[in-house]
């Protein structure tokens, strides 16, 4: 709790003193920026910076004016547990485990409403994501160990295309940092999942999951760091 309060304290503290300086964008025509987006942002997964992810992404921008940007993006989701088999006295047992990978790119177009130091944009954009994910259940004695492939019960699986729009602002700290905050709206989603495969020892079961097409669905909302150069 005091590490989260300190935090807080001197994310005021800096705000307090960028807002207090007279700060001139450096953005023009051939500017470039790296950005650095954190947490909290979920549609499929993933999310951000052209995808948008629980954890974070990273990707970049370039101003073909000082009102207009292309953006890129990327970001990589890895997951992975390990669960107690907690055999009782006596038995041995195998622990179980779960993994997840997902891996997102996506290019953004984005217009700048105005010049000053705050500066609102909109966009829109094209995202590709692909999920997948595998569970081991543990064992208890000498039967064989299971597997269940890319089951959505599990979390998201396959291939997802999306067009995305977006509105944001974007405040200048200094002349080459700025912070951002964005929400994005998911105009079209297409999903195809991958099959679920289900095997215990010499048994194997594929179950063919249905693809989905999602118009207007819930965005997601997250923050990014931009380093200007």
């Amino acid at each position: 709790m005091k590490k989260v309060l300190m935090l807080f304290l001197a994310l005021a503290m800096l705000f307090s003193f960028a807002a207090a300086q007279d700060v001139t964008p450096g953005v023009k025509a051939g500017s470039k920026s790296l950005n650095f987006t954190f947490g909290g942002l979920g549609a499929f997964g993933l999310n951000a910076t052209g995808p948008n992810a629980p954890t974070a992404g990273i990707g970049g921008s370039y101003f073909l004016n000082s009102d207009a940007a292309i953006r890129v993006g990327l970001q990589v989701v890895s997951t992975s547990r390990s669960i107690p088999a907690n055999a009782p006295t006596g038995l041995s047992g195998t622990d179980g485990t779960g993994s997840s990978f997902g891996l997102g790119i996506g290019a953004d177009y984005l217009m700048y409403m105005t010049a000053g130091r705050v500066r609102p944009y909109w966009g829109a954009g094209l995202q590709f994501i692909t999920m997948s994910n595998d569970y081991k259940p543990p064992v208890v004695g000498n039967a064989s160990q299971g597997e269940d492939k890319d089951d959505p019960a599990n979390g998201p699986t396959g291939v997802t295309f999306q067009v995305a729009g977006f509105l944001g602002a974007e405040f200048f700290i200094y002349s080459e940092l700025s912070v951002s905050a964005e929400y994005q709206l998911n105009i079209v989603s297409l999903n195809s999942q991958s099959d679920n495969v289900q095997s215990n020892g010499n048994t194997s079961v594929t179950t063919k999951e249905p693809s989905t097409t999602t118009i207007l669905g819930f965005g997601s909302a997250g923050a990014t760091l931009h380093i200007y150069f």
